[in-house]
């Protein structure tokens, strides 16, 4: 950075000008340089003593100082190390509720819950208000129970997320199915821009196994950039398949302010329009928004249309199978929020019918097959790095955590294209489950999602029937008998 200034003569430029020969040029240039650089660093030290926070006329905007640098830029943007990241990525028979409150106090979130569907886990994410203090434990209740925070990521607000599991499981599990209500109440609620209750769902109803991957962080404006890893590729002829994307964002005013956030999916427009106050309430202290509960994933009809009056052109719920075509084993997501001061802190994908990771990962597959005994059965993992890229020579390991052939334990290395197989043989019936995993870089054991493999025995005999003479036996059985009637003769 180099800091612009205007050059003035000063005294000292008099004084050195009439001196004949008593001081050098040079000098004075020293001199020069020395007063500019001491101006240029009071003015950038104010700067960071002026941070920047909600402004109370206007919400979702921030005060600017009353100043400002004229700098030349350096280079591109360097992405933020808090951007959105996978925290939760579960796979199996499975499905989400999402829902979000942005209140002045006291307010009601919902769970949809599915007909005898049970509670597999269930999170809290929250947002402080623009320039505000972190959220502590229990400033935030669910039905009267405090919520102590788990992780936090602070950017220009205080991101908070929670394992809420043991807070609401027991009410949803003795629920009848349809909406379960909750009373959120926050202490200190203008510094709480809102709060999303996430429940994921061992869900009967649903015949394949889906992936639910949630991820929470401090999406920097400059944009980030997510890509999905498939364990098959992209089959849209399968009729049960669909990829929903829900985003969480907060402090975004849509009622006569231009803010905003752009999404592409695989290179492709998904919205301009991302943003708004959709959950809560056109005020600060209660701007937020997340793709949910009573959203539709139809709009924005136009991708390119932006939002400056209606926070429901978009709900932030989107179908992205449309930006898949059959054989893609990757989705890549771009997110940018151009107006700079909306908080993308939340994302999630939900497929069904589909397995997959988001960043640095392993994926598994194929997720189900079935095969008579005596066959092969094969299995490949996949492992990508945070930017999607293979990782090369990882160890993996393979384990067989139950079924017919439990206890089975091997090891691969990974090729060119960050792949390892498994291939065993088949002799009992029943359904193996299968794991692989394998050690990052910071010597975490990261575990891929379950497969199945079912074997069966494609005989027709009945176990308790007689078996028939083979042919063969039956000349056999004549001759034995002739031999007894001559022997029975010549005894006689």
């Amino acid at each position: 950075m180099s800091c612009a200034y205007v050059h003035t003569y000063s005294l000292i430029d008099f004084e050195i000008a009439k001196s004949e020969g008593g001081i050098h040029m040079d000098l004075k240039d020293k001199i020069t340089n020395i007063m500019t650089f001491f101006v240029c660093l009071a003015v950038l030290s104010s700067a960071f003593m002026l941070p920047a926070d909600a402004d109370e006329n206007t919400p979702g905007t921030v005060t600017t100082p009353a100043f400002s640098i004229s700098c030349e830029p350096v280079g591109p943007a360097v992405s933020s190390t808090t951007s959105l990241s996978p925290k939760v990525t579960e796979t199996g028979k499975i499905s989400i509720s999402v829902d979000g409150l942005g209140t002045t106090g006291t307010g009601i979130i919902q769970v949809e819950k599915p007909a005898g569907a049970t509670v597999r886990s269930a999170y809290m994410a929250a947002a402080s208000l623009w320039g505000a203090s972190a959220i502590v434990n229990g400033q935030v209740k669910i039905d009267d129970q405090n919520v102590n925070w788990d992780y936090f990521v602070h950017g220009d607000t205080y991101n908070h997320w929670a394992d809420v599991t043991s807070l609401v499981k027991t009410k949803i599990d003795n629920a009848p199915a349809g909406r379960v209500d909750f009373t959120i109440i926050e202490d200190n609620s203008y510094n709480i821009d809102g709060t999303i209750l996430v429940v994921i769902f061992d869900d009967p109803a649903q015949t394949a196994d889906n992936t639910i991957v949630l991820l929470f962080g401090a999406q920097s404006p400059a944009g980030d950039t997510f890509n999905l890893l498939l364990a098959d590729p992209v089959d849209t002829n399968n009729s049960g398949i669909s990829m929903d994307m829900g985003v969480g964002i907060s402090f975004s005013y849509q009622s006569g302010s231009a803010q905003y956030s752009i999404i592409d999916v695989n290179g492709k427009r998904l919205t301009s329009a991302a943003g708004g106050e959709d959950d809560g309430q056109p005020a600060n202290g209660a701007l937020i928004t997340v793709g949910g509960l009573d959203d539709s994933n139809k709009n924005p009809v136009d991708p390119y249309q932006y939002s400056s009056i209606d926070p429901r052109l978009d709900d932030e719920l989107y179908n992205i199978l449309p930006f898949v075509k059959d054989g893609d084993d990757t989705i890549t997501v771009y997110t940018k929020n151009p107006s700079g001061d909306d908080n993308i802190f939340f994302a999630y994908f939900d497929l069904k019918s589909t397995v997959a990771i988001v960043g640095e990962g392993i994926v598994l597959g194929p997720a189900s097959t079935t095969d008579p005994l005596g066959n092969n059965n094969t299995v490949t993992a996949i492992i990508q790095d945070d930017a999607g890229n293979p990782v090369v020579s990882k160890e993996v390991t393979f384990e067989i955590v139950s079924g017919p052939h439990a206890g089975l334990v091997t090891t691969a290395f990974t090729d060119a294209n960050g792949e390892a197989t498994f291939t065993y043989l088949g002799i009992s019936e029943g359904t193996d489950v299968i794991v692989a995993s394998f050690i990052n870089d910071q010597q975490e054991t990261v575990s891929s999602n379950e497969v199945t493999k079912t074997w069966v025995n494609e005989s027709n005999e009945d176990p308790n029937e007689i078996p028939e003479f083979p042919t063969i036996a039956l000349p056999i059985a004549a001759i034995i008998g002739l031999a007894f009637i001559f022997q029975s003769r010549k005894e006689e």
